[in-house]
């Protein structure tokens, strides 16, 4: 199966509440934006929305991951993709952040427009 490259250049954190006097009101909405390289080519100016379903714990459960968007249109292992991505936010945010550590019993927090910018690459499949 033919590999590809994902490299996330940065992340836009649109809008964090961790709302604690009504958990189902809890919600994430972030961009990742990356590069994309196959056997031969680069695509660049990719993007990808992940999302916390409202009310469900944000450090314990996955995250949403719609389907990218750019100039790639080929085949996606999402699976690979979706783990790459959620890994790559979780290492900005979360209880393994760098940039904004949140551990367990954090309440009360809003955040938005938080830009990122941190580089990590992951090879996934690119099914054929």
């Amino acid at each position: 199966m033919p590999k590809a490259t994902v490299t996330f250049l940065y992340l836009i954190q649109d809008s964090q509440d961790l709302a604690t006097e009504n958990p189902d009101e809890s919600h994430m909405l972030s961009r990742a934006f990356f590069t994309l390289q196959t056997e031969g080519r680069t695509y660049q100016d990719m993007s990808v929305v992940l999302r916390q379903p409202f009310g469900t714990d944000y450090a314990t459960e996955p995250l949403e991951v719609e389907p990218p968007k750019g100039p790639y249109s080929g085949n996606w292992s999402h699976a690979e993709f979706s783990d790459a991505v959620e890994d790559y936010y979780r290492g900005l945010i979360g209880s393994q952040g760098r940039m904004f550590p949140l551990g367990p019993g954090v309440s009360n927090i809003r955040m938005s427009n938080n830009m990122m910018r941190v580089e990590k690459s992951y090879e996934i499949n690119i099914p054929e």
